[in-house]
């Protein structure tokens, strides 16, 4: 409020100009467009002042106050916002960085920085863990389509969650002892709704670390195949690299990523590797009534397209989009398209040998090779296991149980 009051006469400055302005005859007045790019007060076409007769510093703080979704559309307003908007994108990035996270830019993860669980501090979590990219000349770029990829991943993984929330407890909710004998059918809706937001509240944030360690992983897996291409075309590697190998390579690279901030804290990998461990299970579990599950094929949807296919996966399940054939339908094109692009890839054809699809596709057979077997190796070298199970209390004290085979046994309703 105290930085509203500061630009308030400004303000009120060009809502006079404006009344001024609209007791000018029209026939005085040039066609307007409908965007109102030529005919704007104070606006010269061969040489566009800026919006509101205000300072640029105040513009910024005006659209830092908007909404990652709105800068788009204030460009199509008039050439005077697309000059202000593109000329000073990042400084309205910044500003709007610096708003949402009270304060501060994002900055990389350490052991002495903890993150709250409320809503409104997920851009803090989010930024860290995906920071700007580097400029060549020094600092980062803070620019709109940066703006976005943070919002694109916090609605997938919103998203995610609300589909394991509503999985998790529409099973729990067919159980004969969830409700009291006496409860009728509107407190049992009610007191559901209440439950999977709660289970929604609290798996948001861990999602993060999931989708964290899924695109890093999906980076270091490319770096390390041109790396060893390279090293090929040096003469120094033949190729193509057994399968065998190429596991203990993969290993190799988890490890490193677990032994890496945010994962250093003990804390943060054991609830990562219990979210995994109950995402995992719930795609099985949906799997399930059209056959075994394929490790395979879920090991696919983890690592070609971190999250994006399985938010699609569980929509098309429960027809959440509307046309449940259709979304299936649309899902398997996309899923296909994924791995007959892995598939035709050149440099992994050159590096893991194209003749099999066993080395090609999938890149890892069982879900085990992708986190669970390195994930639990490192909590062992913590000393961290056994450990305590994931709870989240839905009402009357009942917990719902989340974790893997390492916890501590409690009784409660698992997951």
């Amino acid at each position: 409020m105290t930085g509203f009051s500061k630009i308030l006469p400004s303000i009120q400055k060009f809502r006079a100009a404006i009344q001024k302005g609209r007791k000018v005859s029209v026939k005085d007045q040039p066609e307007r467009n409908v965007f109102g790019s030529s005919s704007t007060i104070g606006l010269d076409v061969a040489n566009p002042l800026p919006p509101w007769g205000l300072p640029v510093e105040i513009q910024i703080l005006i659209f830092a106050h908007c909404g990652t979704g709105d800068f788009l559309p204030l460009k199509l307003v008039c050439k005077s916002f697309n000059q202000v908007l593109t000329s000073q994108e990042h400084e309205i990035v910044r500003n709007y960085l610096r708003q949402r996270r009270h304060g501060t830019l994002p900055s990389p993860i350490d052991n002495d920085r903890t993150y709250t669980r409320n809503p409104e501090d997920d851009v803090v979590l989010l930024s860290d863990l995906f920071p700007p990219s580097k400029s060549a000349r020094g600092g980062h770029l803070y620019t709109f389509r940066y703006l976005y990829s943070l919002r694109q991943r916090q609605q997938l993984c919103s998203r995610l969650c609300y589909y394991l929330a509503d999985s998790v407890m529409n099973r729990y909710s067919q159980g004969e002892q969830c409700y009291p004998g006496d409860m009728n059918k509107n407190h049992r809706v009610a007191l559901l709704k209440r439950a999977k937001e709660k289970m929604w509240f609290y798996l948001a944030p861990i999602m993060y670390y999931t989708l964290y360690y899924l695109e890093t992983y999906a980076s270091a897996r490319r770096e390390h195949t041109n790396m060893l291409l390279r090293d090929y075309e040096a003469g120094k590697l033949s190729v193509p690299v057994p399968l065998d190998r190429r596991r203990a390579m993969y290993k190799e690279l988890q490890t490193r990523i677990l032994r890496q901030p945010p994962f250093t804290n003990t804390a943060t990998l054991i609830a990562t590797h219990h979210c995994m461990h109950l995402l995992v299970s719930n795609i099985r579990h949906t799997m399930a009534s059209e056959g075994e599950p394929d490790d395979s094929w879920i090991s696919s949807l983890l690592t070609l397209s971190p999250f994006a296919r399985i938010v699609e996966f569980f929509s098309a399940e429960i027809g959440d989009g509307g046309n449940q054939r259709m979304q299936r339908k649309d899902f398997m094109y996309n899923f296909y398209h994924d791995m007959n692009a892995h598939q035709k890839d050149h440099m992994n054809s050159v590096v893991w040998g194209g003749g099999s699809d066993q080395n090609v596709h999938p890149i890892h057979s069982s879900v085990r090779d992708l986190w669970f077997d390195a994930a639990k190796a490192e909590l062992d070298a913590r000393y961290a296991n056994p450990h305590n199970i994931e709870e989240v209390f839905s009402w009357n004290g009942v917990p719902i149980l989340f974790g893997c085979l390492d916890c501590h046994r409690k009784r409660g309703w698992l997951a």
